[in-house]
């Protein structure tokens, strides 16, 4: 319809055709099928009809079925109708059911489309196999004397399902005196058997199923009576094995069956086949019993590989029966079958070689070879496409696949067995090739196309067909333009028509080649179309300039050609020829060439600076009619020549410049001149062409008025980079001037510049680094090394000198100041300083200078003696110790190292018998035992040890081993019962008898003690002689009955001997006592001691709640009375008052300790226990100086195990500043050897809540007694009347700086053991010297006159505390005895020293027989100390009559922890 008025319209029809593409499955009717078959239903039986649809057109709706492989051959599927029928013999006992997919898939060529469904197969049973007996016949023998209730059970088994399998028993004729149970099969007999006379019964069963019709099978059991003979006839034995091939011919011996009578006679017996022949498979000779095969129809090994026969022998009075087991022997006698007779398969065309396509399997129910399989493909024409793997059956191809040859093929697959003859069963496999876009789609080559250009557009030009072999998809057109051919063309995308699109125009574009492409949507195809575009006369000659300019040189000959112009025309032929001619000139002289445009000179070029150009107009005209033409001017400049050179106004150039000048300074300046006229031949730059070594220099060209001469180019030499006189110190330079004329001319002169040097270098050693050795032996006045320094500097201020910077604070070297030779001045000792770093300077003399460090390693000499740092080494080893066993380590020292502080150890050859005994390891030097030592025999050895260096230098030590006892023996009763009578009125204490026993131990492990081992009211013993005392009075009662009087009574106690120790031996002895004399054991005696205990019991009270009220007002006192004296006497704490503050477990009850007065064991703590002898607290350990050594080393220990405790409280800072002096002695607060009582950090005054002392004594001491400082954690003892008060790891040290004396043999003998003369004087054999802790040791030192601090004028004034400002902990330096600091540990200056408080009451007991001014010296102390540490060190007795001998010491007392309350703040180490 247009636009126009009126309208005017036309009409078309159009018809679309839609095309089908495949884009729809097929579908089946259901998801899933099932079907029912019965199990005897024939081949090719209809089970089922599936159908699917596809909505689809044409090949692409049409359907093909097909099966999977689980449908394992019992089933087929029509490939067009999808009837699905069975294929093989169904047997449900083989398989019950089958579950298998069928496909539906359409046929497109390129895509096809697939659906499945589920097909259920059910077996339905059919009663096909008969009842078979597990065992028959089945034989058994009875006793008739005994009461059988079964005798025999007959089973039975169907294959069949349900009523068909469910079997029942009974007779097949009736049998008197038996019954069967029809469900069991159990035979049991109705009467007794003792009735039964036959000495043989045959009982025949038959097995019935349910089925319909029912099946039957007979079974035989035959009964013997072991009490009757039987005299009838018997097989030898009741079943016999044979082997027969399943194909064996009719006539083929089987067996031989032969039954005899108990005399091996065989007459009158006859054979027949009782059962299995039901099939009449099998013959046998009545009279010979011979079995032969009848005929071989029945004899199949897949179906049946086992039958059995059983065979009847009889004779008038007897019969007899026994199985023979036919084992069939295969035979290749079955077909391998395919699991699908027909296999569907889809490929992909262009698939390359050896893809795998389907695996076919089939199966052959023989064994064996007979049963195994092998593929191969039968030969057609495509069945070299394919190939099969023999033994896997997997199908693959064997060259590409393409469907434009071949849509879909069928193969024949065979599978052949192994067997003899070979058998082989068919398949055949359908192989559907699936298109796929592989072509190119093909265009016709077209004829070449001319059109005018002046065609009009939407002109249909030319028409483009292309072909495609694939099935799909339709083609479609493009065009492919190259940008001079855009919008000019179009072609339709269907139709393949090619059109006008745009103007043509022959001038711009004479053909156009055009690409067409074709595609699929995958694959493509170009071809190209020449269209030729014809000319017609529609364009003008146009110059390729409006205006065409040309220099021509000055003084160019006549004839000489100037400049071409070029006229184009875009038409062809003759509307495009061109002509020349020159219209008009400003200046006579030139003309053109007509055909070719070249402008000619017919005179010699003059250059005239008033006129130096000349215009000159010309005409270009084609041939075409009418004829076209146009118009250019020429513009010639006649140029002047450069025919001169520019030349500078010096032959050469010379400059000094200081090295340190900074970059951008001007060095030189450089003037030049040009004879030409004209600008660009006079004009000129300034350039370097070499020696510019490093870009140090730039030059610059630039325009300046010059007086006299006017503006004038100048170049300008500028410093670019830092200058170094000691990388170059001179320049040669060539500037060239060129000036800006063609050809360019130029010319250079050279440019010297001198560097001057300045002091901008230090000097530098050869080495950042030197080392030397030099032995410690150099005498004074040997050169070590030469050191040299170089300066890069010139003179003077390279000159280098040497000096010793630092390094050398005692003039041990020095160095010569100009050589650098460094000697020695004073001799070396490798021992004091083992590296000596020097540090050297080399300067210059004008302010640089270099340091560099000479380290010296001093070797080391000889000059050192080896020494052991004791004269007696001590040491213990337990008796009975195996050979080899270490008893103690040799330690010399040897202050050299290397080789020369190497040392090898050795026992001198006059030690006697403890090189019989001992043996030294050189090495290590280890002690070690030769043999196992008996301490009865021999407890002690001596023996001197040498160690020798490598210069043979040597030191000596003596060595003591002492042997310690072992508990090896019981102690022995002199009688294993004692009898004893308490005489009447025996009074309280009486000794009514002794028991004794011996033990052959030695030593303390020969120490027998007695005790009860239940306590008893009336009676004890005494601990040390045995002796039997009583404990109350045995006076009668006038009350007593006269009938208990007469009556004897006696008492039964246990008395054990036993040793020193908790784990001593001990034995047990019974002790009678008459007691007929007294009131022990009756009633009124029982009151009585009842009401004595009960008044002691409230007199105790009473006295502890009036020495609570006294402790009370005597505390009261004393705190009002420190209350008024405030901060005037801030005296360390006291003894009596630790006591009150100080934690204390439970009494010990060691008996070792017990029967040493003075001292007692603790067993509060949770780690308690005895020292073990031999151990490394055993004081028998000891290096010739007591046992100070063995408490020293622990002590060591513990400072080194254990950190310090964090934070100290105020109130116990105030208690740490009046102990004394900071000497470099650790502090009572470090925590580390301080042991004491005091806590390391609590809140407030209060140390330990709830803590009593143990024993009996509560607050105060008892008069007479010191509080003693003990090393093994017992605490305090007393020495009065053996009363001991027991505090664990309590150390209160005495005020007065002296230690006590409570350890010493006075204050052992002087106790009431003694005193009573029942004290046994062999413990004094154990006795040793006691020592003090370490940490007591630095206390005491602390408080010696330190000589290096001025003191006070008023020493006795006490020291006052300074207020605290800081309330940070206070941090003490680390115990000098480790030489190890704690992190943050900070130095403390020296401290005031203080006067602790007195008491007065203590001042007469006992004092150490040691001097306190001793001064003598101990080498086995470390650190060395002044004074001396030794008369410290032990606290020896006042008398010692006994030396050490062997065994444990009075000091090895059980250790417990102390019993200190938790608290989350605050801790204490130990």
């Amino acid at each position: 319809m247009d636009r126009g008025s009126p309208t005017l319209s036309a009409t078309v029809t159009v018809k679309v055709k839609v095309l089908d593409i495949n884009d729809n499955s097929p579908v089946f009717k259901k998801n899933s099928y099932t079907v029912e078959v019965s199990e005897d239903a024939a081949e090719s039986f209809q089970v089922l009809q599936v159908s699917a649809t596809d909505t689809d057109d044409d090949l692409n709706g049409k359907v093909l079925y097909f099966l999977s492989q689980e449908a394992h051959g019992a089933f087929a599927v029509d490939e067009e109708t999808g009837l699905i029928t069975t294929s093989a013999p169904l047997d449900r006992e083989k398989i019950a059911s089958y579950s298998f997919q069928v496909f539906a898939a359409d046929l497109s060529p390129a895509a096809p489309r697939n659906s499945s469904a589920q097909v259920t197969v059910t077996i339905l049973d059919v009663n096909d196999n008969v009842p078979f007996f597990i065992q028959d016949p089945l034989i058994i023998e009875v006793s008739s004397r005994r009461s059988q209730r079964v005798l025999a059970t007959m089973k039975a088994e169907d294959k069949d399902f349900g009523a068909n399998g469910s079997v029942f028993y009974r007779f097949a004729t009736s049998v008197k005196g038996f019954s069967i149970n029809s469900l069991t099969g159990e035979i049991q007999a109705t009467e007794p058997l003792r009735d039964l006379t036959q000495a043989q019964r045959t009982l025949i069963v038959e097995a019935m199923d349910q089925g319909s019709p029912a099946q039957s099978a007979q079974g035989v059991v035959v009964i013997y009576v072991k009490e009757v003979e039987y005299n009838g006839i018997r097989f030898s034995r009741n079943a016999r094995d044979v082997s027969i091939q399943e194909n064996a011919v009719k006539g083929t011996a089987v067996a031989r069956a032969q039954a005899e009578y108990p005399d091996g006679t065989q007459k009158g017996i006859s054979y027949s086949l009782f059962s299995g022949n039901k099939k009449q498979v099998f013959s046998i000779s009545s009279s010979t019993g011979e079995i032969w095969v009848q005929s071989s129809q029945g004899l199949d090994f897949e179906d049946t590989p086992r039958l059995r026969l059983v065979v009847k022998a009889e004779t008038v009075s007897s019969m007899s029966f026994m199985a023979v087991n036919l084992i069939l022997q295969d035979v290749n006698d079955n077909l391998p079958r395919f699991q699908l007779q027909n296999y569907v398969t889809y490929m992909k065309e262009t698939q390359g070689y050896e893809m795998p396509i389907i695996q076919v399997v089939a199966e052959d129910v023989d064994q064996g070879q007979n049963g195994q399989v092998t593929y191969s493909i039968q030969s057609s024409s495509l069945s070299g496409l394919f190939k099969i793997d023999p033994m896997t059956g997997s199908i693959t191809t064997a060259a590409i696949m393409d469907r434009e040859i071949f849509t879909k093929t069928k193969l024949v697959v065979t599978a052949t067995d192994r067997g003899s003859p070979r058998l082989s069963g068919l398949a055949t496999l359908t192989v559907i090739i699936v298109d796929q876009n592989d072509n190119s789609p093909t265009i016709p080559l077209p004829q070449e196309v001319r059109i005018p250009e002046n065609t009009l557009i939407g002109t249909e030009i030319s028409l483009v067909t292309g072909n495609d072999v694939d099935s799909s998809p339709a083609l479609s057109y493009s065009l492919q333009l190259d940008p001079t051919a855009l919008g000019k063309f179009g072609i339709h995308r269907y139709s393949g028509g090619v059109s006008l699109t745009g103007p043509l125009d022959f001038e711009e574009k004479t053909w156009y080649t055009v690409t067409v492409r074709a595609t699929d949507s995958q694959q493509q195809t170009e071809a190209n179309i020449t269209i030729v575009v014809e000319d017609i006369n529609d364009n003008a000659p146009a110059f390729t300039h409006d205006l065409y300019q040309i220099t021509l040189p000055e003084h160019t000959p006549p004839g000489s050609a100037v400049i071409t112009v070029t006229a184009t025309d875009r038409d062809s032929g003759d509307n495009g020829k061109i002509t020349y001619r020159v219209m008009s000139s400003t200046q006579e002289g030139f003309y053109i060439n007509p055909s070719n445009g070249t402008l000619f000179i017919n005179h010699r070029a003059e250059f005239d600076p008033e006129r130096p150009a000349v215009n000159i107009i010309i005409e270009a005209r084609d041939g075409g009619s009418p004829p076209l033409s146009s118009l250019t001017t020429v513009q010639v400049q006649i140029s002047d020549v450069n025919d001169n050179t520019p030349v500078f106004h010096q032959s050469e150039y010379r400059a000094t410049v200081s090295e340190d000048t900074i970059p951008g300074s001007t060095v030189l300046t450089f003037e030049a001149f040009d004879s030409d006229l004209s600008r660009e031949n006079c004009g000129f730059d300034f350039a370097m062409a070499s020696g510019n070594e490093g870009n140090a220099f730039q030059i610059e060209s630039s325009v300046r008025f010059l007086e006299g001469r006017g503006f004038q180019t100048v170049g300008t030499l500028l410093l670019a980079e830092r200058l170094d006189f000691e990388s170059k110190p001179l320049y040669n330079l060539t500037v060239v001037v060129s000036d800006r004329g063609v050809p360019q001319r130029s010319s250079s002169v050279a440019a010297v510049i001198t560097i001057a040097d300045v002091n901008d270098n230090p000097p530098v050693f050869t080495r950042a680094e030197y080392t030397v050795s030099l032995s410690e032996g150099a005498a004074s006045g040997t050169e070590i090394m030469r050191l040299t320094a170089t300066d890069p500097d010139s003179t003077p201020y390279a000159e280098v000198q040497y000096t010793i910077s630092s390094g050398d604070e005692v003039n041990l070297f020095s160095i010569d100041q100009w050589t650098g030779a460094l000697r020695l001045e004073e001799t070396l000792d490798r021992e004091h300083q083992s590296i000596h770093t020097v540090i050297i300077q080399a300067t210059d003399g004008h302010g640089h200078f270099a340091l560099a460090p000479v380290i010296i390693e001093v070797k080391d000499v000889n000059d050192n003696h080896p020494f052991f740092p004791v004269e007696v080494l001590t040491a213990s080893i337990r008796e009975n110790q195996p050979a080899n066993s270490v008893v103690t380590v040799l330690h010399a020292i040897d202050h050299d190292t290397g080789v020369f502080g190497q040392l090898k150890y050795y026992m001198v050859e006059r030690s006697g018998k403890g090189k019989d005994n001992f043996v030294v390891d050189q090495s290590s030097g280890e002690i070690r035992s030769k043999i196992t030592f008996d301490y009865e025999k021999v407890n002690s050895f001596n023996f001197e040890a040498l160690a020798v260096d490598s210069g043979n230098h040597s030191a000596t030590v003596t060595v003591q081993v002492f042997v310690t006892g072992e508990d090896e023996y019981n102690p022995l009763f002199t009688s294993t019962e004692f009898s004893f009578e308490v005489p009447e009125g025996a009074k309280k204490g009486q000794s009514i008898g002794q028991v004794q026993a011996q033990d052959e131990d030695g030593g303390v492990d020969g120490v027998v003690l007695y005790s009860l081992t239940s306590n008893s009211p009336y009676f004890d013993v005494n601990k040390t002689n045995g002796v039997i005392f009583l404990k109350l009075d045995s006076s009668s009662s006038s009350s007593g009955s006269s009938r208990a009087k007469r009556e004897t009574r006696v008492m039964t106690l246990d008395v054990k001997a036993h040793g020193l120790l908790d784990t001593s031996r001990s034995t047990t002895a019974q002790l009678s006592i008459d007691v007929t004399n007294t009131n022990f054991g009756l009633t009124a005696d029982v009151n009585i001691l009842l009401i004595i205990i009960i008044a002691v019991s409230l007199g105790v009270i009473i006295l502890l709640v009036v020495l609570a009220v006294v402790i009370f007002l005597v505390k009261t006192r004393r705190q009002k009375k420190s209350h008024d004296t405030g901060n005037r006497t801030p005296a360390s704490e006291t003894a009596l008052k630790k006591l009150d503050e100080c934690p204390s477990g439970p009494g010990g009850d060691n008996i070792y300790h017990q029967t040493l007065p003075g001292y007692v064991a603790d067993q509060g703590g949770a780690g308690g226990g005895p020292y073990p002898r031999g151990g490394s607290l055993d004081p028998s350990h000891s290096s010739g100086r007591g046992s100070a050594e063995a408490a020293e080393d622990d002590e060591i220990r513990m400072i080194n195990e254990y950190p310090r405790v964090a934070s100290i409280t105020s109130s116990m800072q105030e208690h740490i500043s009046a102990r004394g002096p900071d000497s470099g002695i650790q502090q009572d607060a470090d925590q580390l050897s301080d042991i004491s009582c005091e806590p390391a950090a609590l809140e407030g005054s209060t140390w330990f809540k709830g803590k009593k002392l143990g024993g009996s004594l509560s607050g105060t001491l008892l008069s007479g007694q010191l509080p003693v400082y003990r090393d093994e954690g017992v605490g305090y003892l007393g020495i009065s009347r053996g009363l001991n008060i027991s505090l664990p790891k309590d150390y209160p040290f005495p005020e007065d700086g002296k230690p006590s004396v409570d350890g010493s043999l006075t204050a052992i003998v002087a106790s009431d053991e003694e005193l009573r003369g029942s004290y046994n004087w062999d413990y004094l054999l154990n006795w040793c010297p006691q020592f003090q802790p370490l940490a007591n040791v630095f206390t005491e030192i602390a408080r010696l006159k330190d000589e290096t601090t001025q003191q006070s004028q008023n020493p006795r004034q006490p020291f006052q505390p300074k207020p605290k400002l800081d309330p940070k902990p206070r941090i003490d330096p680390p115990p000098l005895i480790t030489s190890v600091a704690h992190p943050g540990a900070m130095t403390v200056p020296p401290k005031v020293p203080v006067i602790g408080r007195t008491f007065p009451h203590l001042s007469s007991l006992r004092r150490s027989p040691i001097s306190h001014e001793g001064s003598i010296s101990s080498a086995a102390m470390s650190p060395s100390f002044s004074p001396s540490l030794s008369p410290l060190a032990a606290r020896s007795p006042a008398v010692s009559p006994f030396g050490v001998n062997q065994g444990p010491s009075a000091s090895m007392i059980s250790t417990r922890e102390p019993s200190l309350e938790q608290s989350p703040d605050h801790e204490m180490r130990i």
